[in-house]
């Protein structure tokens, strides 16, 4: 299926490009570089950005390439290329507080973009790319927080009305056990309640956590962000990684075998997951069969609200000799008709206000469930300049915890520890 898929990818990109790009670029263009983790969740998005380079390169002698960068060890190609100034990109897809706010790498964004881009974002998205209130980056996803991903019919054969969805965490607990089927000799559910995530990064482990934390009134950091202990090992978030850990070894509704929670949710192998606005241009490009709804998350003592660990946004290398031309090109697509264009043709939130209310953003599923989830109380941000590493102590207890290594307490005070060290240094 993905091979198929692959080349339907293929032939999109390649037909846009054919609609938008008429003539050839003149023989002295140069290119601007652009590096993206999205390449492989949505191809179609980040290839858009080369739509657009050939555009502007008629007008101004520079394409664009657009480099799609595995997020498993991104950082490590982030840093020799940014810090070592050889075969670093003049743009690139990055976490403002860390790549602007722990290394310096970035350049401020001119004042007169800056001043589009306050303008028309959502008020809660303004502070998305900027650091120390200056604006380095262009936030790209209306939505970067995560919504609850059901599957109809599954939900429908369990008995469940997706309708109307669990409101609350104990609502939920009950349905995802109705969802769960067990294997009848004691082996791994062969469908389970939710997709979860437990490989990977485990900064991306506490960035899918942090809902469930959220919704038990905990946070991971002091408010000023000096202090871990108190906070990553409170009581409340015990009890939350308590909960989020039975899903695996009490209650059995989530599994550690499936692997991808995104594949486990197109192969019908899970009924729900927690994921961002893009996993409805995935579902769509990769399992168009699956029939779903979009719901807010259910709540518990809060509502976990809109948050993210880490808001993506597109940023501009300092050290860049083309970085003038990479603000012109980013100043080329800044306008309401390009944002709505490259995000309608990869299922993704538009970012600019005049499109929240357009004919395709109401047609999505995740129309009301967005504005619902927004409603909501605003959850603690963690934009640290160390946040990654912070993440990764935090994340680490997560996935010990749901390994089995050991109990919630002594694994978050440990990680409560180590996070007060990082925060130290």
């Amino acid at each position: 299926m993905r091979r198929g898929l692959s080349v339907m990818v293929v032939l999109l990109v390649g037909l846009l490009i054919g609609t938008v790009s008429t003539q050839p670029a003149p023989a002295q263009t140069k290119k601007l570089v652009y590096w993206s983790l999205w390449g492989d969740q949505n191809p179609v998005f980040v290839k858009w950005y080369e739509v657009k380079g050939r555009e502007f390169a008629r007008k101004a002698g520079y394409e664009v390439e657009a480099v799609f960068v595995p997020y498993l060890g991104y950082e490590a190609k982030y840093l020799a290329a940014l810090s070592g100034r050889s075969g670093a990109p003049d743009f690139f897809m990055g976490i403002t507080h860390q790549w602007c706010g722990q290394y310096d790498f970035c350049e401020p964004m001119p004042a007169d973009l800056t001043k589009i881009w306050d303008e028309n974002l959502p008020a809660y998205m303004v502070p998305i790319g900027k650091w120390n209130g200056r604006r380095y980056g262009i936030p790209f996803e209306h939505g970067n927080f995560q919504q609850m991903y059901m599957n109809v019919d599954m939900f429908k054969k369990a008995g469940l009305d997706p309708d109307k969805p669990p409101k609350t965490l104990d609502a939920w607990l009950a349905a995802v056990k109705k969802l769960t089927i067990q294997d009848p000799k004691g082996g791994e559910p062969t469908q389970v309640g939710f997709a979860l995530r437990s490989k990977g990064a485990p900064v991306g482990i506490t960035d899918k956590f942090l809902p469930i934390a959220h919704a038990f009134g905990a946070r991971m950091l002091s408010p000023d962000m000096t202090r871990a202990t108190g906070y990553a090992n409170s009581p409340e978030m015990v009890a939350a990684l308590q909960f989020y850990g039975d899903l695996v070894r009490k209650d059995k509704v989530a599994s550690l075998a499936l692997g991808s929670p995104e594949d486990a949710f197109g192969q019908k192998r899970a009924a729900v997951i927690f994921r961002e606005s893009w996993f409805f241009g995935w579902l769509h490009n990769n399992a168009p069969d699956i029939q779903f709804k979009v719901a807010a998350l259910p709540c518990a003592k809060t509502c976990p609200g809109a948050g993210a660990l880490f808001p993506w946004a597109n940023l501009v290398y300092k050290n860049s000799p083309n970085k003038q031309a990479a603000w012109e090109y980013l100043r080329f697509i800044s306008n309401a008709k390009d944002d709505l264009e490259q995000h309608k043709g990869d299922g993704v939130l538009p970012v600019w206000t005049a499109n929240l209310e357009s004919a395709y953003v109401k047609s999505r599923p995740d129309y009301q469930s967005t504005r619902e989830m927004l409603k909501q109380p605003v959850p603690p941000t963690y934009f640290h300049p160390k946040s990654n590493e912070l993440a990764t102590a935090f994340g680490e207890a997560v996935v010990g915890v749901l390994f089995g290594k050991g109990e919630p307490k002594p694994m978050l005070d440990e990680a409560a520890a180590k996070m007060d060290r990082i925060l130290k240094e």
